[in-house]
C-alpha cells in the first residue's frame, strides 16, 4: 500500500510540473514543448486512472 501512496504523490507532482510546463510553453510560443507536455500529461492521467482502479479493486477484495 505504501508503494501505491508514493506513486500517487509522484503522479500528482508530475501532473503539476507538466501543467506548468504546458502553460509556460504556450506563453513563450514553444509549441513542440506544448505538444510534448500535453502527451506526457495525458499519459500520467492514464497511469493515475489505472492506479485508482487497482486500489479500488484491492479494497473490494479486502471487504469480501
Amino acid at each position: 500500500m505504501g508503494k501505491k501512496i508514493f506513486l500517487n504523490i509522484l503522479y500528482n507532482t508530475a501532473m503539476m510540473v507538466m501543467i506548468l510546463c504546458f502553460f509556460w510553453s504556450i506563453k513563450h510560443e514553444q509549441y513542440a514543448v506544448t505538444l510534448g507536455s500535453g502527451v506526457i500529461l495525458a499519459f500520467i492521467i492514464f497511469l493515475k486512472i489505472q492506479l485508482r482502479k487497482e486500489v479500488k479493486a484491492m479494497f473490494k477484495e479486502k471487504k469480501k
